[in-house]
Formats: structure tokens, sequence, C-alpha cells
């Protein structure tokens, strides 16, 4: 229901992000190159066990300079700012993890649908430490572990793209 909520916010007219701008300002100022860059990155980072902080590196710079121009043009609060950079690594995050999973033979759709059926409890996990419900989905979703973890990736992403507009929204 919350969700329903939520999209039903997005598309209304004069929505409560108009006074404080745009959640997607950040993605937009970045365009869509650094940002399939940056999610590819974190895909890498995560298959080498490595540190995800280092799939911004290439486009850091891109991030910080798009982070304030947004900030100051909109006035936002350092919890929007916040929202809105978890919100763009989210979207980046599902274009790279998009990606690797149909080079693993799995259908995005179909979990994107997997996901939606979770509670709302689990899916919101996903965006800070992933409850026994979402960790019980990522398994059963994938066969090998390469696949469960670009499978949590995408429902990780998937989870900070619907949550964290409300984040934004309240901040």
């Amino acid at each position: 229901m919350r969700a329903l909520l939520l999209a039903a916010a997005l598309f209304a007219p004069g929505s409560a992000w108009a006074a404080s701008g745009d959640i997607g300002c950040i993605e937009a100022k970045l365009g869509p190159d650094a940002m399939q860059r940056i999610g590819n990155n974190v895909v890498a980072a995560a298959d080498k066990g490595g540190d995800a902080a280092t799939a911004l590196d290439a486009d850091r710079e891109a991030l910080i300079a798009a982070r304030d121009n947004c900030r100051t043009a909109n006035n936002w609060s350092p919890d929007a700012v916040q929202a809105a950079v978890s919100y763009t690594q989210g979207r980046a995050t599902k274009l790279g993890a998009e990606s690797a999973i149909k080079s693993d033979g799995l259908d995005a759709a179909k979990l994107a649908a997997s996901y939606a059926a979770l509670p709302a409890g689990d899916r919101k996990s996903l965006v800070a430490k992933a409850s026994p419900g979402a960790v019980g989905a990522v398994t059963a979703a994938g066969a090998n572990a390469k696949q469960r973890r670009h499978v949590l990736l995408y429902f990780a992403a998937l989870a900070a793209i619907e949550f964290y507009p409300a984040d934004f929204a309240a901040a």
C-alpha cells in the first residue's frame, strides 16, 4: 500500500518534491554514461570482494560537482543531500546489476516481481542490512554465489529507489 501511495505522490501534480527540487537532479547532471559506469564499477567491486566506495573513484569529482550543484540550486538540507546521493547510487547500481544479471542468464523483470512480492519490511531491510526474508528471496533467485551477489545488488538498488524518495521528501 505504501508503494502505491508513494507512486501516486510521484506522479501527482504539485508533488511534495516540488519545493525542494528533484531527487533525480544528481543523476541528470551525471548523465547516462557516468551512471552506467558507476553501476558497472559497483558490480565489479562486489565481484572482487572489494570496497564498494572505490566504484565511485572514476566519477568522484563529477558526483561531487553534481551533488553540490543540486544542493545549492535547490537549497537542500544535509539529510536531503544524503537521500539524493543514496538514491542516485541505487539508480546507478540498478543499471550495473541489470547488466550483470542478464549476463548471468537471469530475467530482471522476474527478479523485480520477486522483489515486489516481498513484504515492505523485507524490501526496506535491503537498504541497510538484509532481513532473513530478503536473504531467502536472494538465495532462491540465484543458483550460485555470483548470481546471488548480483541479485542482492539488484534488490538493494530497487530498495534504494523505492525508499530514499520518502527520506528525501521528509528532509
